[in-house]
């Protein structure tokens, strides 16, 4: 009984991603690319400047792109959301331009995530609709976000500063 039994991560084994399916190659983004592809590819970019130039580019597209970025890098926002993982139900669509609404839209939200505007009761509700009709990337991206845990390592704030100066406080 004091031989291992093998469980655990092996030595020098990477840490486990936030995320699975995170992007590993480029690709040109569509104009109406959702958040988490755009910032998975923002992630595959060496370069601080060229990443942030990046980033303000497919902000102009999808407005959501430098909110969740703040919520993710500003210490001054503080989420008001019951900590640890959502228990919210995936999304049926097939693909993701093809679900409900997305963060593009529903950014506007947010606000309501981080202040005590509301009632409890009805901001986990919102929380949690707001999840379930966006596509399951972004749904996990804000899960994660909500959470203080940003998945995207390369993103770092020097690039956001760079990106948008007036962002954090």
């Amino acid at each position: 009984m004091t031989e291992k039994k093998g469980r655990g991560r092996p030595k020098g084994a990477p840490n486990k991603p936030l995320m699975e399916g995170m992007p590993t190659e480029r690709t040109t983004l569509t104009n109406d690319a959702d958040v988490f592809e755009i910032l998975g590819q923002a992630n595959l970019v060496e370069e601080v400047d060229k990443q942030a130039h990046g980033l303000k580019v497919y902000n102009d597209r999808n407005g959501a792109v430098s909110k969740v970025l703040k919520w993710a890098f500003d210490p001054n926002i503080n989420s008001t959301l019951p900590e640890g993982p959502t228990p919210f139900g995936d999304n049926v669509a097939p693909a993701s331009d093809l679900t409900e609404t997305s963060l593009r839209f529903e950014h506007k939200l947010f606000k309501y995530f981080v202040t005590d505007q509301i009632a409890q009761t009805k901001r986990e509700s919102m929380w949690i609709g707001m999840l379930e009709g966006i596509p399951k990337k972004e749904a996990e991206l804000m899960d994660l976000v909500h959470q203080g845990k940003f998945p995207f390592k390369n993103i770092s704030e020097d690039a956001v500063k760079i990106a948008f100066p007036e962002l954090l406080g």
